[in-house]
């Protein structure tokens, strides 16, 4: 599962958190996909968990938000893949 976030307006960690939360009440509100949301909620909490936020700003401007960059999170074998204009970052 792939999802797009959207860091025109704030840093990757403040979109994932909204993410998460938005998708939380998704799964509350229908019963419908409930599988794909459950996915969802699974990828974005193993993000919120896991990675180091001050270091991936860092060490990725694209990342710190404010800009129209093109930037994918997703999980391949248990690990968190972040993809910034098509090319994988090392969170």
């Amino acid at each position: 599962m792939d999802i797009k976030l959207n860091l025109t307006k704030h840093c990757i960690e403040t979109e994932i958190k909204k993410l998460h939360n938005w998708t939380v009440s998704q799964y509350f509100k229908s019963n419908q996909g409930r599988a794909e949301i459950e996915e969802r909620i699974e990828l974005l909490q193993k993000a919120l968990q896991e990675l180091n936020w001050g270091e991936l700003r860092s060490r990725y401007v694209e990342l710190a938000g404010h800009n129209d960059d093109s930037v994918i999170l997703s999980k391949k074998n248990n690990t968190l893949i972040i993809s910034i204009n098509g090319i994988k970052a090392n969170p």
